[in-house]
């Protein structure tokens, strides 16, 4: 079993304040959790402009963990409201 997280960090656009960067952020946080099956936290930062998404899975293969984190980030970067600026992969 392989245990391998994704640090994002996002430009959320169209957000002046705090309440409407949660309303964005918690639409993408349930949309990963259920689409794709994976633990998804919002890290702290309070920034109204930027996010930064913390997600975990676990995989019977390094391979297959990395794949769905891969697949996770393409799907963030997809989203309407918000812009990937980076994202770094750690296998536990």
């Amino acid at each position: 079993m392989t245990v391998a997280t994704l640090c994002l960090e996002l430009l959320i656009t169209n957000c002046t304040n705090q309440r409407a960067k949660r309303r964005c952020t918690r639409a993408i946080l349930d949309k990963l959790h259920r689409h794709f099956n994976v633990a998804v936290a919002e890290m702290e930062d309070h920034d109204p402009g930027h996010a930064r998404l913390a997600v975990v899975t676990v995989a019977r293969t390094r391979h297959e963990a990395r794949e769905r984190l891969e697949r996770v980030a393409e799907a963030v970067a997809a989203h309407p409201r918000a812009a990937l600026l980076s994202q770094v992969i750690t296998e536990v």
